[in-house]
């Protein structure tokens, strides 16, 4: 089993401290839209829904796990007392967007929903052992859907990169091939 930590000064200022300034925003908004006007209606309300919803995503459906632990069966992502659990013979889909290159993924675990299976996952911020978690993340992506575009190119990535002195070695006997015979034309 392998534990992964976000960095906790990291964590609790880009999302503890986030989320918390989006609930006193969500008060303002919905204290504005009872009667107080701290701002106009349309942008009470604006700032209602967008701030609700990071405030949803921080503190009821844990999008931005602290802990990410992988086992040899189970998956596990955990913030303020709260743990999603995936055996991994159950998990059906599994998608990662790379956001930025390895820094940031943002994973979906069986497509997801409003209360889990949605996750920000800093491997940027990942105390020790980040990119191995998208290492990780990436091959388990792979044995989920080999079949994906996906899929088939990382394959053919790492075989270019496995043979990729062999490759050069004959990509370059090649142009001289056609240079010499160019020369011998002229």
């Amino acid at each position: 089993m392998k534990v992964y930590r976000y960095n906790h000064r990291a964590f609790a200022f880009e999302v503890t401290f986030i989320g918390a300034f989006c609930s006193a925003l969500v008060i303002a908004g919905i204290v504005s839209l009872a009667g107080w006007h701290l701002m106009p209606d349309v942008i009470a309300a604006a700032v209602v829904v967008i701030a609700g919803y990071q405030v949803w995503n921080t503190f009821v459906a844990i999008a931005n796990p602290e802990v990410v632990t992988v086992s040899d069966d189970e998956l596990v992502f955990e913030a303020y007392g709260r743990r999603d659990a995936y055996r991994l013979d159950e998990i059906e889909r599994f998608n990662i967007r790379e956001m930025g290159g390895k820094d940031k993924l943002y994973l979906r675990v069986n497509g997801g929903g409003p209360l889990h299976g949605r996750y920000w996952i800093q491997i940027a911020q990942i105390d020790e052992g980040g990119d191995e978690l998208f290492e990780w993340l990436e091959d388990f992506e792979m044995r989920v859907d080999p079949d994906s575009i996906k899929s088939q190119a990382r394959r053919s990535n790492l075989s270019y990169d496995k043979h990729r002195d062999e490759i050069e070695a004959s990509l370059k006997r090649d142009r001289q091939a056609k240079k010499n015979k160019r020369k011998k034309k002229h």
